[in-house]
């Protein structure tokens, strides 16, 4: 006796079966990438905002000038982006495209003008995944308390 596969008009139907889950699949995996890697980078984002403000908030506040407070925050805004408040020359950020401008340093001071904390966070960048970008725009974001040295008449070295 010979095996049948069927009606004749059910001929096919696996390819076009298969060429349906096939896209169904690819799309379900291509959003399971580009979730997994914007949630990879921003929690390198965390990771590196959180470092800035733990530095941030222990290092010596010099304010003889105000550029002294400005060498203050881009050696913050440095350990942020390159891990490192001096960087080398050609050191690469922790995230795609993260510049020191996409960090805001911002310190809470008291009565007297002496900083009480410290926020740190990401403003404006822009990661671009796969299929779309995702601005951060105040997030994430980091505050700790000043535990540091206040020198108001020092200089940044």
């Amino acid at each position: 006796m010979k095996p049948t596969c069927g009606n004749r008009r059910e001929k096919g139907h696996a390819m076009i079966e298969l060429a349906l889950c096939a896209g169904v699949m690819l799309a379900c995996l291509s959003g399971t990438f580009q979730f997994g890697y914007t949630f990879y980078v921003y929690d390198q984002l965390v990771s590196a905002v959180g470092n800035g403000a733990r530095y941030a908030a222990s290092r010596t506040y010099r304010a003889a000038q105000e550029s002294d407070i400005e060498k203050g925050n881009a050696a913050i805004q440095n350990l942020v982006v390159y891990g490192n408040e001096r960087p080398a020359q050609a050191a690469a950020p922790v995230a795609p495209n993260l510049k020191p401008e996409n960090v805001l340093v911002n310190w809470v001071k008291d009565s007297s003008g002496a900083p009480s904390a410290v926020d740190v966070t990401i403003v404006n960048y822009s990661l671009g995944a796969v299929f779309g970008s995702f601005t951060f725009n105040r997030r994430p974001f980091a505050e700790f308390p000043y535990i540091g040295h206040y020198a108001p008449s020092e200089p940044e070295p």
